[in-house]
């Protein structure tokens, strides 16, 4: 019974076929016409592999792939792969266990030898010819042993024991994608990887349960070679993962052309009759199985039946996902023959110990993760066992500068560290098979407890020195493919930091989560402390099959006062309302986030954001974060990010009110204050140091209406190159610019 019908799509990021439910279309057109363009190379290979592949099946003929009756049960396949499964778990259900995994394996084998082993598993075409239907057409003379079977590897790339899975811990299991299966792949030419994650990331597209990598290239490379799914349809009894094996071997769906899916060779296979598929309709997911004469396509001659039990179509039901057709298992074999030689070699198979040479079980894998990596000193860090492989009969822990320094059992105390520095965590396993030792060098980062930078001003200074990240600025990214760069378009300045667009989601950014971190402040004991910035960002806009209306990226800011071990959010942008993240307005998102990139023409397209008051932690350890995440939208730029101590925050667009500009800033010997007063106020400007202390006052008394200049003077104050502060009262409301004297 199928529980949920997936299927991939032909082309998508790296020449990836993916598997999706179709409760909403992917960008898949549009995702394959930007590849084509930025990597023509892709378009060439896959012509290449359809060409090879067509005057291939010249020599097809169904005899030479049939498999006598009985005989399947009895005789061995005629190509065995190697596999090992990764497994990407955040201590939750998506650390599947190895008997959930060890199932999937034997249903992917029943599955592509067309076996019935036991009552839980319909043998292909055993439920045709309902009584009473003499429309429907008999597929069971095609249904095919495909000869193939998948085992789990006996040694790793080096040489060791192994039972095939790999267990990584990390927080990236929700965002599932290329990037995540390189930091743990075994040499595809050797081994067929498979990647089970929570969720996968696609940008937009919902439902996204499970993708494979064609077998021609260069798309996403070696490093990406193999099927990425979704722990829910893994070793459920599902056809989730034979559906992408079929796509790793070379399959396509028998409505392949999207220009006119009942095309007689859309998917190369003469014989599943074509279909039609259209991911935008309100039923996406077809069961008919109580009518075997359902037909899309009217093509072929003669006039079939949607082939319903197909692994490679869109339906689902009962009757559905049961069978590979003779010529797909010529098309497979095809692939194994001249792309996939390696994995089934004689010598690989013994390399990688499925040929039966090893018997005795493995000794089982250390493996354990940390509650939070980073702490403050004084503070204590929780690990966690996760360890994998077998039975496991004791355990010994060891901390390096931790209290205590050892403990034996499974799970340890909260182990205490009161030295700032970096320390080794090591975990030893033992069991009836052997022992094994894991050390992660380095694994637990310990930071003072209390700032030392006490109240001031301080800047991210991307504009002037670029020295942001010497002073412990630090940007943070889930996707390390798409990172802010310096940009010279400015909120005040010459440069900001710009997050580009990514259209169709070409560099996987769209879902990931970008920020930027501060360094620790000191503000015990202040109440007037603050925190600032600037912005600007064009939301874009969703096609009708994603739900229409604006993409739904974010932006919060959050403060920690326990060295980022957690945080607490302050304020929220999202999409419409009161904080809104758009800085152009919604009226215009769609023009400018799909067509052009956003550029901010002036301050008007920026916003600020300032957090201040009771939103700032009275503490002596307080760090601000600034994240973003990515939905879709246009270039996001961020300037002016600054912390400080002021007065007269109830009139935060004083500056910008009266038209308030320094010229020139940077300066080497002069600058002048421009702005213009509505009425005649008392105005005091005074010149300050970054940590607020006075430096000279430029001018203290009553102002006419009108235009104003004030000269700021690098002699007469006696100025060192370096940042200051301009504070400029007017009446009771205040505010603060920086200049750079150079």
């Amino acid at each position: 019974m199928k529980k949920l019908l997936l299927a991939g799509t032909f082309l998508m990021a790296a020449m990836s076929g993916f598997a999706q439910v179709r409760n909403h279309q992917c960008g898949t057109d549009e995702h394959l016409h930007q590849m084509m363009q930025s990597n023509p190379e892709l378009q060439l290979e896959k012509i290449k592999f359809e060409s090879n592949m067509r005057e291939a099946m010249k020599n097809y003929h169904p005899a030479n792939y049939r498999t006598e009756a009985g005989l399947k049960k009895k005789a061995g396949p005629k190509y065995i792969i190697p596999v090992v499964v990764h497994v990407f778990h955040n201590n939750g259900n998506e650390n599947i266990s190895d008997a959930q995994i060890n199932n999937e394996i034997a249903f992917l084998n029943r599955t592509f030898r067309n076996l019935d082993p036991d009552s839980t598993f319909r043998r292909a075409g055993e439920f045709i010819t309902p009584a009473g239907d003499t429309n429907y057409y008999d597929f069971k003379s095609l249904a095919a042993d495909a000869e193939i079977e998948f085992r789990l590897a006996k040694k790793d790339p080096q040489g060791n024991c192994t039972n095939g899975i790999v267990r990584v811990f990390t927080p990236l299991t929700n965002k599932g994608n290329d990037e995540l299966k390189k930091t743990s792949v075994w040499d595809t030419k050797k081994y067929f990887n498979m990647w089970v994650v929570r969720t996968i990331n696609r940008g937009n597209t919902i439902g996204i349960a499970g993708y494979a990598q064609f077998p021609f290239g260069p798309g996403g490379g070696a490093s990406t070679d193999g099927i990425m799914v979704m722990s829910q349809y893994f070793g459920t009894n599902d056809e989730t993962v034979t559906h992408e094996v079929g796509h790793w071997l070379g399959l396509y769906h028998p409505f392949q052309i999207s220009s006119d899916s009942c095309g007689l060779d859309g998917d190369g296979v003469m014989d599943t009759p074509p279909t039609y598929f259209n991911p935008t309709t309100t039923e996406p997911l077809r069961n008919r199985c109580n009518n075997k004469s359902f037909n899309t396509c009217s093509t072929d001659k003669p006039d079939l039946p949607d082939m319903q039990e197909n692994y490679m179509d869109y339906f689902t039901g009962s009757c559905a996902s049961n069978m590979f057709t003779l010529e797909q298992k010529a098309r497979m074999h095809t692939v194994l023959n001249n792309i996939r030689i390696p994995l089934w070699s004689a010598e690989n198979l013994a390399a990688t110990g499925v040929d039966g040479s090893v018997t005795t079980p493995c000794p089982p894998v250390a493996a354990f993760n940390s509650q939070g990596r980073t702490i403050c000193a004084g503070n204590r860090a929780q690990l966690i066992d996760f360890s994998y492989g077998g039975t496991i009969t004791s355990y010994e822990w060891t901390f390096e500068g931790g209290e205590p320094a050892t403990f034996t059992g499974k799970t340890p105390p909260q182990i205490l560290y009161n030295t700032p520095g970096q320390y080794d965590v090591t975990l030893k396993v033992t069991g009836p098979n052997g022992t094994r030792t894991t050390t992660l060098e380095d694994y637990i980062n310990v930071i003072p407890a209390s700032s030392q930078l006490p109240a001031g001003y301080y800047t991210a200074d991307w504009w002037y020195q670029n020295n942001y990240e010497e002073q412990g600025w630090t940007f943070e990214y889930e996707n390390p493919f798409n990172k802010f760069r310096r940009y010279g378009v400015s909120y005040n300045q010459n440069v900001s930091m710009l997050y580009p667009r990514d259209p169709f989601n070409i560099n996987r950014s769209v879902g990931t989560l970008s920020s930027l971190i501060s360094p620790a402040f000191d503000f015990s004991g202040q109440s007037n402390a603050y925190f600032r910035f600037n912005y600007a960002f064009a939301q874009g806009t969703l096609s009708s099959n994603l739900g229409g209306g604006n993409t739904k990226d974010e932006l919060r800011v959050y403060t920690s006062v326990d060295c980022g071990r957690t945080w607490i959010s302050r304020v929220t942008y999202s999409d419409g309302g009161t904080n809104g993240i758009s800085t152009i307005g919604t009226g215009t998102a769609g023009t400018l986030a799909n067509n052009i990139d956003f550029v901010p023409a002036d301050q008007s397209k920026w916003k600020t954001v300032t957090i201040s008051g009771g939103q700032i932690p009275n503490s002596n350890n307080v760090r601000f974060k600034i994240e973003f995440r990515y939905q879709g939208g246009n270039n996001f730029y961020l300037d002016n990010v600054h912390t400080g101590l002021t007065t007269g925050l109830s009139n935060e667009n004083l500056a910008e009110s009266i038209g308030f500009k320094v010229q020139p800033n940077p300066f080497t010997v002069n600058t002048h204050l421009h702005y213009d007063l509505r009425d005649a106020a008392n105005v005091s400007i005074e010149v300050m140091d970054i940590l607020g202390k006075s430096v000279g006052t430029v001018f203290q008394g009553t102002q006419q209406a009108g235009t104003q200049e004030v000269e700021i003077s690098k002699n007469s104050l006696q100025l060192k190159s370096g940042i200051y502060l301009v504070q400029v009262k007017i009446g009771e409301s205040s505010f603060t610019q920086k200049i750079i004297v150079e």
